[in-house]
């Protein structure tokens, strides 16, 4: 994004950008979740070190064009100060962040070998400088070395923040195991349930007036819809051989696919597997009273 830098998060998914307005420094976020104003504080200050980091360092070579072809190799022993254009950090080819004017790149490598790449779309414009006079000029000076250490400081404990606040623990899972006979009814037609069922071992029926429509196989939810819409049951669930299944309450279900994806994912896929079968036997049963 032309005229902004980014801040030196390394927390994937987020790209977190500074820009320039009226001479004052704010943060706009680049995404739809929201960063803690004390992290947006740490980035601020972050920022304004790095030219006490660069005070008196030499330049080893200044207005250094990168092409987009031979980006910044992260195992370079130099750091770089981006002067014009933007330079993605990435990592097994997923962006992590996008550096731009003003940012400070390569010095987490210098102690440390990095496990990122550095990626360019177009030309970028940088002032590179030598990584072991950066270093030697930082500990042999004590005010420097003060700087370091809060730059340091101040980037772990945004992490530490950003850890804490994205993170989202898992609800309190409290599962029940039920076993099924053959013929058992797991599920009743028109009544209400706030339980969700997985079905562990065997298979179960999907009855409607007394006619079979579906089968519900090993590892399938069932039994969500009404769980979660606090709707009356629609069929009835009959055990086709000896079951076991695991049942989560509606609430706690609910916290799983906030918590989850893949749950997300296996429940539309369970659901529209189960759709099919159900549409599949409709129309067999219409074949056989033609």
């Amino acid at each position: 994004m032309p005229g902004c830098f980014c801040a030196f998060t390394r927390a994937p998914t987020l790209a977190i950008v500074w820009t320039r307005e009226a001479q004052i420094e704010t943060i706009i976020m680049y995404h739809n979740l929201e960063v803690p104003g004390t992290c947006q504080t740490l980035w601020q200050t972050c920022h304004a070190l790095v030219p006490g980091l660069l005070k008196n360092c030499a330049v080893k070579t200044e207005d250094l064009k990168i092409i987009a072809s031979k980006p910044i190799d992260p195992q370079s022993t130099s750091v770089y100060l981006i002067k014009d254009g933007t330079i993605n950090e990435t990592f097994d080819g997923r962006l992590i962040v996008v550096h731009e004017s003003g940012d400070l790149i390569g010095a987490d490598g210098l102690l440390q070998h990095k496990i990122t790449a550095y990626e360019n779309d177009f030309a970028v414009t940088v002032d590179e400088y030598n990584g072991s006079e950066f270093i030697d000029a930082i500990f042999g000076d004590k005010g420097k070395l003060t700087v370091w250490t809060q730059y340091l400081t101040c980037l772990s404990q945004s992490y530490q923040l950003l850890m804490c606040h994205f993170s989202q623990q898992d609800p309190a899972f409290n599962p029940e195991y039920r076993h099924y006979n053959k013929g058992d009814m797991i599920i009743e037609a028109n009544t209400e349930g706030d339980e969700v069922f997985t079905l562990m071992s065997g298979s179960a029926k999907v009855m409607n007036n007394n006619t079979e429509v579906g089968v519900i196989n090993k590892d399938e939810l069932f039994g969500a819809i009404a769980a979660l819409t606090n709707t009356k049951r629609t069929a009835s669930i009959i055990a086709a051989s000896n079951c076991e299944t695991i049942v989560v309450k509606s609430e706690s279900f609910r916290g799983l696919l906030a918590t989850r994806p893949n749950t997300v994912q296996k429940l539309i896929t369970d659901m529209a597997r189960t759709v099919v079968s159900c549409n599949d036997k409709i129309i067999e049963l219409s074949k056989r009273e033609t």
